[in-house]
């Protein structure tokens, strides 16, 4: 069967393709613009089509994935409408895909990431190779998807407009539920009501591991780790929060019969994930440079805490490069942000990235820089990102750590840095 991704480019739908490739498919896939990722893909014999056009969507085509992002004045979605081929939205097919797997899916407002990774490297340790699609890049080969050659399916599950309802999982792990997507959602509780349906989808036979913080009812078993499981795991990267969901992965995979002492090491393996507090070099000035996709105040905290444990106050100086994501991510949450992003060192705000809505003048970077100079903080613009690398190759203040942090397209910008 021949399939065609309209939005092949983003992370989940590119991973989904890989699938597909590995069950035989032939794949191609259209999107605005060309990437690293939609290059890789190429290699890996996916056909790509820049851009949208109702052509691309050839004679052989069988079946049609789309992004949720994408509308329906899409020439590539109106063809395939009316020549009425199979259509699913990305979380309808990844939906499909769960069907036939036992599936653990992992999902949270903040964590899920790192912690799909994680429960892939601790269940390799113990001999047994799963498939697992993860909305990042893995270290393990750059790419955002392995196909296991057993049962199991690892899964990132996005809560964004209740897209993992789509999802049959067989195990679930929350990593936490806290107020994001505010452009969809209406309020907490309204988050929490698209949480505790998911955990519903659970049978008698599953099993959900929770902090005891997060209270979901369901028919499974449901195991709520202690905070002091967390202080007895070792791993290669820092960060109260990466301990803490790694205590998930150890109990959830202790509850499938799995060895704990094969769990731990598989979890020490962990090397990190993409845009997770990644290190990317360091400068001639010897400031060493990270950039992480944190977008929200209780991420932007995580990060900025392990940062502190790695480098500490007093002997480190911490930048931060910050990318606000979504006007309505930054409005709703301003105080939070201010509250986080006053007590690091130095900060620069970036131009607010709008993504898939419309500009907001209610909301801008001076507003954001104002209020947490008000604070007490020391905040700074940069108008521009052409002006990242530039800033950071000058940049010559000894013993400084700068991280980027947005989930923007800032950290394109830093491959621009002059690393030494």
């Amino acid at each position: 069967m021949k399939i065609h991704c309209i939005g092949i480019g983003g992370i989940g739908l590119s991973a989904l393709a890989r699938y597909y490739k590995s069950q035989g498919h032939e794949v191609s896939g259209s999107d605005s613009a060309a990437s690293d990722l939609t290059k890789a893909l190429e290699k890996e014999g996916v056909i790509f089509y820049q851009g949208h056009d109702a052509s691309h969507v050839t004679e052989d085509v069988a079946k049609v994935v789309y992004s949720i992002a994408v509308l329906d004045t899409n020439p590539e979605y109106e063809e395939a409408k009316k020549r009425g081929l199979e259509l699913r939205t990305y979380p309808e097919a990844l939906g499909e895909v769960t069907k036939e797997k036992t599936t653990i899916a992992i999902c949270g407002t903040h964590g899920k990431t790192t912690t799909t990774a994680m429960t892939y490297y601790a269940m390799k340790a113990c001999g047994i190779r799963p498939t697992v699609i993860v909305g990042s890049l893995l270290a393990e080969g750059g790419t955002n998807f392995i196909a296991g050659d057993s049962d199991y399916l690892i899964v990132e599950a996005c809560e964004y407009k209740r897209s993992f309802l789509n999802l049959h999982p067989t195990h679930v792990i929350v990593t936490n539920i806290d107020a994001d997507h505010l452009d969809y959602y209406k309020d907490i509780d309204d988050i929490r009501s698209a949480f505790q349906s998911f955990v519903e989808k659970l049978d008698s036979e599953g099993v959900l591991v929770t902090h005891p913080n997060v209270t979901l009812s369901t028919s499974a078993k449901h195991i709520a780790v202690d905070a002091e499981v967390g202080t007895t795991i070792s791993l290669s990267v820092p960060g109260t929060h990466n301990r803490e969901n790694a205590s998930l992965v150890l109990t959830l995979l202790k509850s499938l019969g799995l060895d704990e002492e094969k769990i731990r090491k598989g979890l020490l393996s962990f090397p990190g994930t993409w845009r997770r507090m990644e290190y990317k070099g360091t400068t001639k000035a010897g400031i060493a440079v990270y950039d992480d996709y944190g977008h929200h105040p209780a991420e932007i905290l995580a990060t900025h805490k392990a940062l502190r444990e790695k480098f500490p106050k007093g002997e480190w100086y911490i930048v931060m490069l910050f990318q606000p994501h979504l006007y309505s991510r930054t409005k709703v949450l301003l105080s939070d942000f201010v509250e986080v992003l006053s007590e690091v060192d130095e900060v620069y705000i970036l131009p607010i990235y709008k993504a898939r809505l419309e500009d907001d003048t209610v909301i801008n970077q001076d507003i954001v820089v104002e209020a947490i100079n008000t604070k007490g903080g020391n905040a700074k613009k940069l108008d521009s990102l052409s002006l990242i690398a530039s800033f950071v190759n000058s940049y010559t203040r000894e013993k400084t750590v700068i991280v980027n942090m947005g989930a923007g397209n800032a950290f394109e910008e830093i491959n621009k840095i002059d690393f030494v």
